[in-house]
């Protein structure tokens, strides 16, 4: 009877250290899968909210590439483009895979400006800040064979023939929307403006000849000012910026207006320390890389920043209210 009992006591013995060890084996797995220890197992979505071919697109693709070139990353970075409302529809997209830590997203300025307006329904509060990663800024373009040739004459042009002259942008709550509103302030005019999906498109219609001008990221404009089919006539950050010397400031040109926009990545609200932790590293990484240096900060006239996660949380904040007092400014707010 006394072994009997003692066989019992080795099964119950053995059958609970095997129930530990399933318990431990499933409590890791989920661990993992909500993006703590083990992060990432799989596959990570990184959404553009704008179409191919715009500045947060030039700026992801550029950056996924320098990490596959280095095998920086321990799963794949995917790119995925999810343009629409003025990139409402891509950040909505993230913002719903709350805690979820396999999503990304680029920061640009529809980010701070759509949620102001009232046109998305999302905000940096339904996010989490992974890193901030440059200074942009916007240049206006015409084609190289228009007859516009500085900012004094598309005041005069209007003056004479108000909402003759058309501006492409990327919607009415992105910088170049921005611009538009401070333009038609400063200048007492009236101008047209047309909205595309992605810089991309903007400077497409420019060269098709469906706009006189685009306000537009230097990077999106780089080849078509290359190949001789369209130039820059003025910049719309405080000071001239690298690899357009010689072209002047709105400030220079007899308008009080400047606008730079801060870009950076975000995550789901809720994604864990460690997820955010380790895409934190991952982009600074690439910030420091020479790689970054020379094929976006010098190709696109991008000043380089690296802000970590509290850093850039509080820039998000700063940016916002910036924003939102341009917008008072201007008249754009809806009242």
């Amino acid at each position: 009877m006394k072994r009997l009992n003692k066989v019992f006591a080795l099964m119950i013995s053995a059958s609970l250290f095997a129930a530990t060890l399933v318990g431990c084996s499933s409590g890791s797995k989920e661990t993992a899968g909500n993006g703590s220890a083990g992060y990432p197992e799989k596959a990570i979505e990184f959404v553009v909210p704008f179409s191919a071919g715009g500045g947060s697109d030039i700026m992801s693709r550029t950056m996924v590439k320098i990490i596959n070139d280095n095998g920086w990353a321990t799963q794949p970075i995917n790119v995925i483009n999810k343009p629409g409302a003025s990139g409402s529809v891509g950040y909505s997209y993230v913002a719903e895979k709350k805690e979820n830590p396999y999503y990304i997203a680029t920061v640009s300025s529809n980010f701070y400006t759509a949620p102001l307006l009232g046109n998305s329904p999302v905000s940096y509060q339904q996010f989490e800040p992974v890193c901030g990663l440059a200074m942009d800024t916007l240049a206006l373009y015409v084609k190289a064979d228009s007859e516009i040739k500085d900012v004094k004459q598309i005041v005069e042009m209007s003056k004479a023939n108000p909402v003759s002259l058309s501006i492409g942008g990327t919607g009415g709550t992105s910088d170049d929307a921005l611009l538009y509103h401070m333009m038609q302030k400063q200048g007492d005019i009236k101008l047209k403006y047309v909205p595309f999906d992605s810089g991309g498109a903007a400077m497409t219609a420019l060269l098709g000849g469906h706009v006189d001008m685009v306000w537009s990221n230097p990077g999106e404009a780089l080849n078509q000012v290359e190949a001789g089919k369209a130039k820059a006539i003025a910049v719309a950050s405080a000071e001239r910026i690298p690899g357009l010397e010689s072209v002047p400031t709105l400030i220079e040109q007899g308008m009080d207006a400047e606008l730079s926009n801060f870009r950076g990545i975000v995550m789901p609200k809720g994604s864990s320390p460690e997820a955010i932790k380790y895409m934190e590293d991952l982009f600074k990484k690439v910030h420091e890389s020479e790689a970054w240096q020379k094929d976006y900060v010098e190709k696109n006239s991008v000043t380089p920043v690296f802000l970590n996660r509290e850093e850039f949380g509080k820039k998000i904040i700063e940016v916002s209210d910036n924003y939102l007092e341009v917008f008072n400014e201007t008249g754009a707010t809806k009242k």
